[in-house]
């Protein structure tokens, strides 16, 4: 290198190598990592070592030490000084340690040093070297020692030099004790149980992270660098430009539950998190910002929690609310249901004594018509017969939907009598009605009123084609179901479900719950009678079924009944006995009825066919006539009647009389009592009933008890 200085002549180029190896102060280069880089000649003789032996070795491996805690201590005093360089950027002195060097003999001989580290800069201000630059004090130290040791009176020189030692001891114990407070407040910084870090700059670097952070963030390399060059997912959040607001505000930033996605890897996808944070500016003793403490905690598992127990909460609302809808739904079906029950109790009695009226009209009037041969008056008495079993069929329909009709129960196979219907239903709903059937294979079979079922499934059709003026499609559906995808009114078990669907009108909702109700109709006036789904509901619920009803405005309507299912096969119809060869001379008969009406009209026509009969207006009074009377042959009781009624006095009848037959009459029957074993096979004859149908049952009756003993 050439220098030239002003005003002087030209001086040759300075070998700054060999002015650092004329030095005769011990010196060498250090890299950051401690790596002996260079060396100069006064150093390997005040050391006693070869270059070759140091250059490219750390400084704390290439010169021996002695084993003992002495040198352990010196050598980390060394160590801290060196890393204090690092940190700092500044030159860092020890003003004496302790440190023996290797004779070569392999001795060790004692030596003190005064140490001066200084950091070499580039132009960025990054370090690239450091110059170690000891001094030997020994001589010195010895000195003084000796001095102290001997209490001689000692000169000027040697008090300034024990000055000098005495101050360099009290800097050490000061650099010792910044050491030590250094290294505890580095402790508490690492330990901190909320995340830290310090920025610096309007550029925000990295100058201090504790590991709390670090695995907030999922890397370690984040010192010294920009906080966008360090965590590039971070700037694409926004967060740069609020530490650029803070910095440039001078006002803190504070964010609860802060959601904030970190990519540790960049083949993972970012991991989600939430936090507080709270941005503090740094400021300078002008007041100026120079950095940004960066501290919070990490509430995710709390947040996480949180989001549990409020979804947990969100789910029991909705279960409180279905459970309340459920309860409101149940509480509306039962009071629907004992509404139901009370106004088929009312019309099952109302049906009662209309039916022993009609009986009794259409009784006497089958009788005038039979006594009287004028044509004019034939014909007004057909027109009253037609008028009272119009009446008797309103009536039966009552007490359909009261449950107190008397059903003809058989097992029955479902799919044949449906197909055996679609012929009916299409002459009845006419040819602009596409008519479709849907029955699962191995419907089960079902105990069933055969005729009342054909009779509910072609007023359902009718109900269908009226909401389908225009015309539409019919579905006829039927499938096996079990609990508990039946109906909540329904028993655990078994059912046959037939639904009959259409593609009408619809009816509304506010409409659902009267539906089933007598009398109810949303038809026009005088198109219809309001029972056909009352008797359909009666006749359902009478098997211990249940019936279902969904419909829309606009959307058309689902009828869906639920009979049980039953284990029996379906059997063929028995075939009737003739009654040609019966005659009723000579045979006595008993009749009781508590009604005198119908009594009187029963007794009167048994009577006009050649039969003896005797009456009884009680039961306790027609036991006292069967007990008079040993030759009557048959009994036909009524079912209602007071005190006795019929099955009570059937049953004390056959005390004496086990063998006797007998007919019931009723205007409605108890199905639960009519299933008792020992009243299964009485004959039943419904009020009103016209002069051939009694006739018919006392004779087949009674040829059914001749022909016992034969069959016996």
């Amino acid at each position: 290198m050439e220098v030239n200085l002003p005003g002087s002549r030209a001086y040759p180029p300075v070998d700054f190598k060999a002015l650092y190896n004329a030095s005769p102060n011990a010196c060498a280069l250090l890299s950051p990592d401690f790596t002996i880089v260079e060396t100069n000649d006064a150093l390997l003789r005040l050391a006693m070592r070869r270059r070759d032996d140091i250059i490219g070795r750390n400084i704390f491996e290439a010169f021996s030490k002695p084993a003992d805690e002495r040198a352990e201590v010196d050598i980390e005093k060394l160590r801290w000084s060196l890393e204090r360089v690092i940190e700092r950027r500044q030159p860092d002195y020890i003003p004496i340690i302790h440190y023996d060097i290797t004779l070569p003999d392999g001795r060790f001989e004692e030596r003190y040093w005064s140490v001066t580290n200084t950091p070499l800069l580039n132009e960025a201000g990054e370090l690239t070297f450091i110059l170690h630059f000891p001094v030997d004090v020994t001589e010195l130290h010895r000195l003084r020692r000796a001095n102290f040791q001997t209490g001689q009176t000692r000169g000027v020189s040697e008090m300034i030099e024990g000055e000098i030692l005495r101050r360099a001891q009290a800097v050490e114990e000061v650099n010792e004790e910044l050491r030590e407070e250094q290294k505890h407040l580095r402790s508490l910084f690492e330990q901190a149980p909320g995340f830290i870090a310090v920025l610096s700059g309007p550029d925000h670097v990295y100058e201090l992270a504790n590991r709390a952070y670090l695995q907030v963030v999922g890397r370690h390399d984040v010192v010294g660098k920009t906080v966008a060059e360090a965590l590039p997912e971070i700037a694409q959040q926004g967060y740069v430009e609020i530490l650029d607001q803070v910095y440039a505000s001078g006002q803190p930033y504070v964010g609860r539950g802060i959601r904030v996605f970190f990519q540790p890897k960049l083949s993972e996808p970012p991991t989600e998190g939430f936090y507080d944070i709270v941005f503090q500016p740094i400021f300078d003793r002008s007041g100026s910002t120079v950095g940004i403490l960066i501290q919070g905690n990490d509430i995710t598992e709390q947040k996480h929690a949180e989001d549990e127990l409020r979804d947990y909460r969100e789910h029991l609302e909705r279960l409180v609310q279905e459970r309340t809808r459920a309860l409101e739904q149940s509480e509306a079906q039962r009071r629907q249901a004992q509404r139901m029950e009370a106004i088929g109790q009312l019309t099952g009695g109302v049906a009662h004594d209309f039916n022993n009226l009609l009986a009794i009209v259409i009784g006497n009037l089958e009788l005038a018509q039979k006594r009287i041969s004028e044509p004019r008056v034939d014909h007004l008495l057909e027109n009253a017969i037609q008028a009272g079993e119009r009446g008797a069929k309103l009536v039966r329909q009552l007490l359909a939907f009261a449950r107190k009709q008397s059903l003809s129960l058989e097992s029955t196979d479902l799919p044949q009598t449906i197909r055996q219907m679609r012929d009916l239903l299409k002459r009845t709903i006419g040819p602009n009605i596409t008519i479709e059937t849907d029955l699962e294979e191995g419907l089960w079979p079902v105990v069933t009123d055969k005729v009342q079922l054909e009779t509910a499934l072609l007023n359902l059709a009718i109900n269908a084609r009226d909401a389908m003026p225009s015309g539409g499609t019919l579905i006829i559906a039927a499938r096996n179901v079990k609990s508990p995808a039946v109906p909540e009114d329904l028993a655990i078990g078994e059912y046959v479900r037939i639904s009959v669907s259409d593609t009408g009108v619809g009816i509304p909702e506010e409409l659902h719950a009267k539906v089933f109700e007598p009398f109810f109709t949303t038809k026009e006036v005088g198109k219809g009678t309001g029972l056909g789904l009352s008797q359909i509901y009666g006749f359902v619920k009478q098997q211990g079924g249940s019936v279902t009803l969904h419909s829309e405005a606009g959307r058309g309507t689902e009828i869906a009944l639920y009979l049980p299912r039953t284990q029996s096969a379906p059997q063929l119809e028995a075939s009737k006995a003739s009654l040609a060869e019966f005659h009723g001379a000579g045979t006595h008969l008993l009749v009781v009825d508590d009604d005198p009406g119908v009594r009187a009209f029963v007794v009167e026509s048994l009577r006009t066919v050649g039969y003896r009969v005797s009456h009884a207006e009680s039961g306790e009074k027609g036991l006292i006539m069967l007990r008079l009377h040993d030759d009557i042959a048959l009994i036909i009781a009524d079912f209602a009647m007071p005190n006795l009624d019929g099955l009570g006095f059937i049953q004390a009848a056959r005390k004496n009389r086990p063998d006797i037959p007998v007919i019931l009459m009723t205007g409605y029957a108890n199905v639960e009592r009519l299933t008792e074993k020992h009243l299964q096979n009485v004959p039943l004859v419904l009020k009103p009933f016209g002069l051939e149908t009694l006739l018919k049952t006392v004779q087949d009756s009674l040829c059914q008890a001749r022909s016992r003993p034969s069959q016996a």
